[in-house]
């Protein structure tokens, strides 16, 4: 029988908090710590603490997505592709008060990638992007939440293109010290803002970034109870395209998977500004499409 090196970790820091901890409590997805003074240590907790932004269109989630591009700058591709993104967030630890999982602090890692594939060319790949960041996300309230933190994205040309077209990779990577903040006005509604502040960048890049965003989810559910609908928009501004706003908005439905705060959306989305691979972060498109995604 084998034992891989992930069994042996989780293993091992269970047996570790057993042995030096006054009170724990083990569950299939999490290890949970009660010190005695109130405060609970939670290990492997749910990710969506301080909620990714559900329409923001380059930020590690899992999708497959249908392109249909009303407009491109990007030269020599065709007017339909597939979009491919791997990945998501993980929670990583939390303190919270104890029986208040809702306030106090998180650390989350967050990582992944995606491509686009053009339709019209074998499935070229286009350009991939590859993410990842670490961020400490702070909720006083249940309903006002803040986070700080670092991400990298790093851009590559995709082979096939690059031969086909002769374009070169410019070398597009972005590392950013991020402060964001999130809040919800009322049940169904939130609305958050973020600033990012790039450093080593090349010489065509500046450093700063703004993005704010609203989102909404219905209350009414369909389907047999199961599911229910929402409405987001995501707004992003770079210095180094002069601040000119890449708007993103998506119109889905919601289904939970029963396991935890997983869930499966479909939606509709529009973009329209910056390229979202960075590679062609000076080119403008417009693309229009439907998207299955899997929150996790």
């Amino acid at each position: 029988m084998s034992v891989s090196s992930g069994s042996i970790s989780r293993h091992g820091l269970v047996l570790i908090l057993v042995m030096s901890s006054p009170a724990v409590c083990v569950g299939a997805d999490e290890v949970v710590v009660h010190d005695g003074s109130g405060q609970t240590i939670e290990w492997m907790p749910a990710a969506d603490f301080y909620p990714q932004y559900i329409a923001d269109p380059v930020r590690p989630q899992s999708a497959l997505k249908v392109l249909y591009m009303a407009d491109s700058e990007i030269a020599e591709t065709g007017n339909s592709r597939y979009a491919l993104h791997l990945g998501g967030r993980f929670g990583l630890v939390q303190w919270h008060p104890e029986g208040r999982p809702d306030r106090g602090w998180q650390l989350d890692f967050e990582g992944g990638l995606f491509g686009q594939f053009d339709r019209g060319n074998s499935l070229d790949n286009i350009g991939w992007d590859g993410l990842f960041g670490l961020y400490l996300s702070w909720l006083p309230t249940p309903d006002l939440g803040f986070r700080i933190g670092k991400k990298h994205d790093s851009a590559h040309v995709g082979d096939e293109y690059a031969e086909r077209t002769g374009r070169q990779r410019i070398g597009y990577t972005r590392e950013e010290y991020v402060a964001g903040v999130s809040w919800r006005p009322a049940t169904k509604w939130r609305v958050y803002a973020e600033g990012g502040f790039g450093t080593r960048l090349a010489d065509f890049q500046d450093p700063g970034r703004l993005q704010t965003g609203v989102e909404f989810f219905g209350a009414r559910r369909f389907w047999k109870e199961r599911m229910s609908w929402y409405a987001a928009i995501d707004l992003q501004s770079f210095q180094e395209n002069d601040w000119k706003v890449r708007s993103a908005i998506q119109l889905g439905v919601l289904l939970p998977t029963g396991r935890g705060t997983s869930r499966y959306r479909l939606a509709i989305e529009l973009v329209r500004g910056r390229s979202v691979l960075g590679e062609f972060a000076f080119r403008n498109e417009t693309p229009v499409g439907v998207g299955w995604f899997f929150d996790f």
